[in-house]
């Protein structure tokens, strides 16, 4: 699991946005709305104390959180 999300994990979270965005304009937000919801969750949960951890803008970790959800925080915790 942890090489694939290390290979895959970004561009699947850039597929799931493009899909999740199309249903949106399609005025069907909230599968998109959940989305941003559970990462602005995971990033209070766990990106922000990482980040000042390791000395990574909280800023660039609320926009990695944003978009790659755990798939950019994950090897970093893990040291993968």
């Amino acid at each position: 699991m942890n090489q694939f999300t290390k290979q895959f994990g970004k561009p699947i979270c850039v597929i799931l946005y493009a899909a999740l965005s199309a249903l949106a304009a399609r005025k069907k937000p909230l599968p998109l709305l959940i989305l941003i919801a559970t990462h602005t969750v995971e990033y209070f949960v766990v990106a922000r104390k990482l980040a000042m951890e390791r000395d990574i803008s909280r800023g660039v970790a609320l926009a990695n959180c944003l978009a790659f959800g755990f798939t950019w925080w994950k090897p970093i915790k893990y040291g993968e």
